[in-house]
């Protein structure tokens, strides 16, 4: 397929990869964010469940006291606007040797899509079993793929990291703001590190971590975008997705309009034309990018 300017949302930099961007793969020394499967219950009695996502953690804990096993500490069991149906995050996908299941070896993977519903059922059952409201309960969907979170993430203009994230960073090329936490799939657990609490709670999200080293017509969206391992644990959930989507579609009918590579987009002019599409790029670029437009109407 031959086209003037490319866009990688594969969510593991494939075209990337192929067209020699350099990348990195977890943490440097082969550690990814483990996957998860997600799976829906219904037939819960929601009278007698309550809170029971308060009640499950502690269920769990005293289990793990008996001896009972779990893939992984901090489970989300959550009601969903029809109370008697539930959603459930509480698997994390391990290869034998204990190591997170690459997204980008088909074998891993494979066995990764049987142990994710082995999971399922597994956790499931103890739910059923121990949980007020969950006596008549049964899985009425498994997600159709397994969940990863990280494999590949590309080397770009820039590379976004944890401080940015908990230091609520500005920057001038912002395309959009996010405010995810940093949520690291470790080994049996899940660790959440929140910005200050005193502070205002988001960051903006650079556009050069969207334009990759090397190549000069291809923009990288999505968890294989230009972050650090530990960066990545926060920007790359579906908010920052869309931002960096948006971003690359508006930023490559710019550059095939000027005929510049991405890098040498205007970025004040994609500003302009991502807020006036109603993108929330934060007070500092925002009014950057209104300077700039008041000017040019004088």
């Amino acid at each position: 397929m031959r086209g003037q300017i490319f866009v990688d949302g594969s969510g593991d930099g494939d075209l990337a990869a192929w067209t020699g961007v350099p990348y990195e793969v977890g943490d440097g020394v082969s550690n990814m964010l483990y996957p998860s499967t997600m799976f829906r219950i219904n037939g819960v009695d929601p009278a007698k469940a309550g809170k029971a996502w308060e009640l499950i953690p502690t269920l769990m804990d005293e289990a793990e006291k008996q001896g009972r096993r779990f893939p992984r500490k901090k489970p989300i069991v959550r009601p969903q606007r029809n109370p008697i149906e539930w959603r459930a995050n509480l698997t994390q996908i391990k290869n034998p040797d204990g190591s997170a299941v690459s997204g980008i070896d088909a074998r891993q993977l494979s066995y990764g899509e049987v142990e994710g519903r082995r999971q399922c059922w597994d956790v499931f059952q103890f739910i059923k079993g121990v949980t007020p409201g969950f006596e008549d309960a049964y899985i009425v969907e498994i997600a159709p793929q397994i969940g990863i979170r990280e494999t590949r993430r590309i080397t770009g203009e820039y590379v976004l990291t944890d401080q940015d994230i908990l230091g609520c960073a500005d920057f001038d090329d912002a395309i959009g703001v996010q405010g995810w936490p940093v949520e690291a799939h470790i080994k049996g657990d899940v660790k959440f590190v929140f910005a200050p609490p005193e502070s205002r709670g988001f960051n903006q999200i650079p556009y050069r971590i969207i334009v990759p080293k090397k190549i000069e017509n291809l923009f990288v969206i999505g968890r294989c975008a230009s972050m650090s391992h530990e960066g990545q644990s926060s920007a790359r959930v579906s908010g920052p997705c869309f931002i960096m989507g948006q971003a690359a579609g508006t930023a490559a009918d710019l550059a095939l309009a000027a005929k510049v590579a991405p890098r040498d987009v205007d970025v004040r002019a994609l500003q302009r034309r991502l807020g006036a599409a109603g993108a929330n790029l934060g007070p500092r670029s925002a009014a950057a990018a209104q300077t700039k437009t008041s000017g040019a109407r004088r």
